[in-house]
């Protein structure tokens, strides 16, 4: 890890995603890849997504659960610990620990990992200036390339991965996400995972409803100027596209579909005819049993922190099994 000590940002893999994102966009469209790349969606359209967070229960609903069980959670980490912010964005979340670490007279540092660089520096800028003198540098690249670089922070660490983002996908990918983080937990670590899991009602409505605003839909519209801009696509994304709700069982996604014939001019010039659907933004809701089971499977030992007063949202606390 670098020891510069001013510097606000490490490259672990973003200058990368352009590329990446170029490679899942074709492969989406010619339906080698199930979905288009939700990651792009962060990196080019961060400022519509904060407009979202701002208003989202996720945010709110996490803050509260946080608030109550702070104390517990910094209680069980030593002095020194790196707080690593997993799709930090421009959130507060992590801000209750850093205050915690302090009340209990215990210094940390924060690193916090996106896709977008500038909500990273914007991250790290506003970090330093709330905690005064704390170590905070911005990680910059996917989750995947936070799983390969974050043995290189030495220490004790406390992981974040809230907005259901560990857990938001099939069963495999779960367990396979979680068997990454049983590589890297040391004992004395601990995870911090948000999930929302299924209404208990099971009423479709509830599903759906965080997704219908508006600044959700500029958050949409945003990122399908996004792919059609990694395409070479030049049509108005709003008069382009259609956009339908699609419920599963606890699963949420977009039908998005052409309202007309477009040319990929960035991938061969190939034709995407008018009436061709995709899907996007699939959004799999987790039981707390279900999050138990895939956990443990993944050899890890884990329990419930808290429920959020007024929506499914639930937190839990991970760590490694003893061996």
């Amino acid at each position: 890890m670098s020891s510069n000590a001013d510097e606000k940002v490490i490259d672990i893999g973003g200058s990368r995603l352009s590329n990446s994102f170029h490679d899942q966009v074709l492969k989406a469209l010619t339906n080698e890849m199930p979905y288009f790349p939700k990651e792009l969606a962060y990196a080019a359209g961060m400022d519509k997504w904060l407009k979202v967070s701002e208003k989202s229960h996720q945010t709110s609903d996490e803050i509260g659960i946080i608030r109550a069980t702070v104390e517990r959670v910094v209680s069980e980490l030593p002095d020194g610990t790196s707080i690593i912010d997993l799709g930090a964005a421009n959130s507060p979340k992590y801000e209750p620990y850093v205050e915690e670490f302090g009340r209990q007279g215990k210094t940390c540092s924060y690193f916090p990992l996106d896709v977008s660089r500038d909500s990273l520096l914007k991250q790290v800028g506003n970090a330093r200036d709330k905690f005064n003198g704390i170590h905070a540098v911005g990680l910059w690249g996917e989750i995947q390339d936070g799983m390969a670089y974050f043995q290189k922070i030495k220490g004790p660490k406390l992981y974040l991965v809230l907005g259901s983002i560990l857990y938001n996908a099939p069963y495999k990918i779960c367990i396979d996400r979680a068997k990454g983080f049983a590589r890297v937990l040391e004992p004395v670590d601990r995870l911090v995972v948000g999930q929302d899991s299924p209404p208990a009602s099971g009423d479709v409505a509830a599903v759906c409803s965080p997704y219908a605003t508006a600044e959700y839909d500029a958050f949409l519209t945003s990122y399908l100027q996004a792919i059609q801009d990694v395409a070479g696509i030049e049509a108005d994304p709003e008069a382009a596209w259609t956009v339908e709700h699609y419920t599963e069982a606890a699963m949420h996604s977009f039908k998005v579909s052409t309202t007309q014939r477009l040319v990929c001019t960035k991938l061969a010039g190939r034709v995407i005819e008018a009436g061709k659907s995709f899907i996007m933004f699939p959004s799999w809701k987790k039981s707390g049993e279900d999050v138990a089971t895939l956990t443990n499977v993944a050899g890890l030992e884990i329990e419930t922190l808290g429920k959020a007063e007024n929506s499914d949202m639930y937190q839990y606390l991970i760590w490694a099994m003893d061996v």
